[in-house]
């Protein structure tokens, strides 16, 4: 399956790259046909729709040898398993809390000999390790994803290139950075980098770590949360003074 968008605007990228990313278009219709990870009507457009748009962030992308990325609700594998094609020197962990979407991502990861694949079958906010960036597909609005991984990305990063979260989205950015007091350390316009009309009002928004780290409240888990005013309640009964409101 020839992938002429992909030979177009990533002349550069080496023959074996180019058959994994033939591979995987093939790998992904079959996995499908099995458990619809982008709709039906949608799958005879992957390659621009899905694949070119994930690939977006390889155009922008400073990451140095062994970095690691988190690409939470990657569904079938987007973005990550491209960008693990093209980048093999940097580690990709691919989260999902749908289980059989994560059992497909990692069939395609052994499948496509990628070694530099970890698939993860949790939700974003119940992770607890560190990466450098963390990317994302459209998977929710900015002020409900943010917080979910605001904890989780290092400080640091290359000059011109901060570590944070590197995040497709199309122009409701930026009412919902707006709602959160947050400004995007740079923003991508995708139908520059892709002058085709499925890539009008599409972006790659960049947020750096040390911004986030200033404006976005980590999530806390409601339940948690209830918790914690009841055990307040019931030490100042205890103490003889009123509940904090």
């Amino acid at each position: 399956m020839p992938l002429e968008l992909v030979q177009q605007f990533f002349p550069d990228i080496t023959p074996r790259q180019q058959a994994q990313l033939e591979h995987l278009a093939l790998l992904f219709r079959e996995w499908n046909d099995k458990i619809n990870l982008v709709s039906r009507k949608d799958i005879d457009q992957w390659e621009e729709h899905h694949l070119l748009h994930s690939l977006a962030l390889a155009k922008v992308a400073q990451w140095p040898e062994r970095a690691r990325v988190l690409d939470v609700g990657t569904g079938g594998g987007l973005p990550g398993l491209p960008l693990a094609i093209l980048f093999p020197e940097v580690q990709f962990f691919l989260c999902d809390s749908v289980a059989k979407k994560i059992q497909a991502v990692a069939d395609m990861a052994e499948r496509l000999k990628l070694k530099n694949v970890q698939a993860v079958n949790k939700r974003a906010e119940q992770l607890e390790s560190k990466w450098e960036f963390v990317t994302g597909r459209a998977v929710t609005a900015l002020p409900n994803f943010l917080p979910w991984v605001v904890d989780n990305i290092r400080p640091g990063g290359v000059e011109g290139f901060p570590n944070g979260v590197l995040y497709l989205k199309g122009s409701l950015y930026k009412d919902e950075l707006e709602a959160l007091g947050v400004e995007p350390y740079a923003v991508y316009d995708l139908h520059t980098l892709f002058p085709r009309d499925y890539f009008q009002e599409k972006y790659l928004v960049h947020l750096d770590t040390a911004t986030l780290a200033k404006q976005v409240q980590p999530w806390e888990d409601p339940q948690e949360v209830a918790r914690k005013a009841k055990r307040a309640a019931k030490t100042a009964r205890k103490q003889g003074r009123p509940p904090r409101r």
